[in-house]
């Protein structure tokens, strides 16, 4: 089996949840009460502790993904995790320690 991972190595900047546009209840359209419906699932101190980043117009949680410790013949080895859509693809990250992270897709 053969995994293709496709990415710009753009860097992407992540951004914790407290720090979101629209942190209050001030601001019920904000960028913040989007995202807490959709991460409805963390308690509100996981969710304003998390990072989250944009990738091709969709929302990731760094802490949704799994991850990966490849040794260096294995597919996604120089990959810190993954997150599936389906059996077959899903999308890769890098954290780089700087507040940013790499990202791409994967499919086989």
């Amino acid at each position: 089996m053969t995994v293709t991972v496709t990415t710009n190595n753009q860097a992407r900047k992540c951004i914790m949840g407290q720090w979101l546009p629209g942190f209050s209840a001030f601001n019920p359209g904000g960028l913040y009460v989007k995202l807490r419906e959709q991460f409805d699932y963390l308690t509100q101190d996981e969710f304003d502790e998390t990072e989250f980043f944009q990738y091709k117009g969709d929302w990731y949680s760094v802490g949704d993904f799994i991850r990966v410790v490849a040794a260096p013949h294995e597919h996604l080895y120089g990959w810190d995790g993954y997150s599936s859509d389906s059996y077959f693809s899903g999308v890769v990250m890098k954290y780089c320690y700087d507040g940013t992270v790499i990202v791409g897709r994967y499919c086989s």
